[in-house]
């Protein structure tokens, strides 16, 4: 039996079960020893469940594998969802000793569907950051994963799990996703329950998968998304079929490029990687459109005003935290938070109002989705604090989430799928974006780009 969970989809790996060419067993047993050998290098995890996940994957194995569309697939989930009978860190030091007495709801159903929860994967502190530290990018370990889901990336690009949840804010979900070469997806505001996840931003907050491929992004999605009474951020409409549009192709498809805030800073091999892609989405038989996206600029203040009241605001509420021991960037984020007056967060309301009303006139023009690069660079050096961005000495944050915040200041579904790599071989991610509710069309369309591209499975540098 084979010990690998790559280079196969997690559907491939579930029919592999079902046949009896791989059992739970042996690929939580492969997925622990990828661990054993990556982890001095990459450190993706915050707490590894070996004896845990065995002990499951055996009684799976005992039990004849019962139904379920994860069953016996070994996953791995960001540290600040809560694992039942396991403590939730958030990545820092200042986290009370506290064990989790439930599951985080998104976890709950991936359990359901007969997932085996391999581990925690590292955050940066409470997800306020993109670097993630200490994990290192698996494709080069001098430079950052991203962040702030930075381990569930690693662990996804180092070959240890296939899939695994992280939550998004103002890109943690793609931001690391693209930065190490795999899919991941910002669902439409709402679709995945935040209930037992550390919130950083209630009006913001997403959580979501990312993956080795899209077919894997979406195995999770489809369990993960849906109505959940208990979170009052929960949307109510209905989820529908995922995969609806993964055999339909590009052909027929208008996709907007927005020059203007999205075309316009970019790294030199960002811009022409992105080039090359738009050029093969034309090659595929969708229509390119030049298109506006009004008021899309102001997104990034939208997010540092309501992200850092909100953030302040919640750790404000929570006992038994030593924001003491907090790091140095958060500390100053949240502090920041707290010092804007309410005017400001009814300003910066106001101005997320006016992004929503330029993306409702972008959308008016025709187009089915908005395509742009995930990120302006590749993986920026690991301790890196300031990045040259637009030829301006830009804040790390700023730099490397200028082309995210948009999605979540409008809560529009977002995707990032491996599209090329840099001069200096690394990963360059495509973000595709829809209306609010188009989730089965950005998928569907980044399932078709992710096999022309022909990125997948490309093998670690040694």
């Amino acid at each position: 039996m084979t010990e690998t969970l790559t280079p196969q989809s997690i559907p491939d790996l579930r029919a592999g079960i079902d046949r009896g060419e791989i059992d739970p067993v042996t690929l939580v047993r492969g997925a622990l020893a990828r661990i054993a050998e990556t982890e001095d290098r990459i450190q993706a995890f915050a707490a590894v469940f070996a004896d845990e996940a065995l002990a499951v994957a055996q009684s799976q194995h005992e039990a004849g594998v019962p139904a379920g569309t994860l069953t016996g697939i070994p996953l791995v989930v960001k540290d600040i969802y809560d694992v039942g009978g396991h403590r939730t860190g958030n990545g820092s030091p200042g986290t009370p000793e506290r064990i989790a007495d439930a599951d985080a709801e998104a976890v709950r159903r991936l359990r359901e569907a007969g997932a085996i929860i391999l581990g925690k994967a590292t955050t940066h502190e409470y997800a306020y950051g993109v670097n993630t530290p200490p994990t290192r990018n698996p494709w080069s370990t001098d430079r950052i994963p991203g962040g702030s889901s930075g381990g569930t990336a690693a662990a996804i690009a180092a070959g240890v799990v296939t899939a695994g949840l992280g939550t998004d804010t103002g890109g943690s979900i793609r931001i690391p996703a693209a930065l190490c070469g795999v899919a991941g997806h910002k669902p439409t505001y709402g679709m995945v329950s935040r209930r037992g996840v550390s919130a950083l931003s209630s009006t913001l907050d997403h959580t979501g998968p990312l993956g080795r491929s899209v077919a894997d992004v979406v195995a999770l999605l489809q369990v993960i998304a849906g109505h959940d009474p208990a979170d009052p951020f929960s949307s109510t409409a209905p989820v529908g079929d995922l995969r609806a549009e993964f055999g339909r192709g590009l052909a027929g498809l208008t996709i907007g490029v927005a020059q203007t805030y999205f075309c316009d800073r970019l790294e030199p091999d960002v811009a022409a990687a992105f080039e090359s892609a738009v050029r093969t989405l034309e090659t595929a038989g969708a229509v390119i459109r030049s298109v506006e996206f009004p008021d899309a600029a102001l997104s990034s203040d939208v997010v540092k005003v309501v992200c850092g009241v909100e953030a302040a605001a919640w750790h404000d509420a929570q006992t038994g935290t030593d924001q003491t021991r907090f790091g140095a960037d958060v500390v100053e984020a949240l502090a920041a938070g707290r010092a804007y007056r309410g005017v400001e967060y009814l300003a910066a309301l106001r101005a997320r109002d006016a992004v929503i009303a330029g993306m409702d006139v972008m959308f008016g023009q025709g187009i089915d989705l908005l395509v742009s690069p995930t990120i302006p660079m590749t993986a920026p050096p690991f301790g890196a604090t300031e990045l040259l961005f637009g030829g301006a000495p830009t804040p790390i944050l700023w730099a490397v989430n200028a082309l995210t915040v948009p999605a979540n200041v409008t809560g529009m579904p977002a995707l990032t799928v491996p599209a090329d790599f840099g001069f200096d071989g690394l990963p360059i991610g495509l973000q595709f974006m829809g209306r609010p509710g188009a989730d089965a069309t950005v998928l569907g369309a980044g399932h078709a780009f992710e096999a022309l591209a022909g990125i997948v499975d490309t093998p670690l540098p040694l």
